[in-house]
């Protein structure tokens, strides 16, 4: 005897190819804006490498994962705030909104994005918002922001 309402994400994700597409969408963009950030941050690193004459890559690249975690926060936060969306949600025709409709505002963005700091925390956040009731479209931070990512 379970509704909707009460079934958690990853049961209705199982029946449902509708948020099945809509998931792998979202992952999709995930991808893309990996990928440009990577991308972005191995750039400055070498600018950091050759600017300080290190040719000791190793040193340089313990700082990759704290670069890239604050590169991440602050792309996606500025992006979904200034756009309403990151390239890769772009490319998805996806969007960010308020649940009411509304556009983010700036605090909204940051505390929507703020497990991006670290891979792990965003897969704990995407998990647990799976495992619980709820709407199945948002990440846990996304319920405290009261924001969504829609098409």
């Amino acid at each position: 005897m379970s509704t909707e309402a009460s079934s958690t994400g990853f049961r209705q994700i199982y029946y449902s190819r509708t948020l099945q597409d809509y998931w792998i969408r979202r992952f999709v963009a995930f991808i893309i804006d990996a990928v440009i950030l990577a991308v972005a941050t191995w750039i400055l690193i070498a600018i950091i490498t050759i600017a300080s004459r290190s040719f000791w890559w190793w040193t340089n690249m313990l700082a990759f994962p704290f670069l890239s975690g604050i590169f991440w926060l602050l792309y996606s936060a500025c992006m979904e705030y200034f756009y309403g969306f990151t390239i890769g949600k772009r490319i998805m025709a996806l969007r960010v909104m308020t649940t009411d409709g509304k556009r983010l505002t700036l605090d909204l963005a940051f505390l929507r994005n703020l497990t991006k700091i670290y891979w792990v925390l965003l897969l704990l956040d995407i998990v647990v918002a799976l495992a619980l009731p709820g709407d199945p479209t948002q990440k846990y931070t996304d319920r405290f922001a009261r924001t969504s990512v829609v098409t």
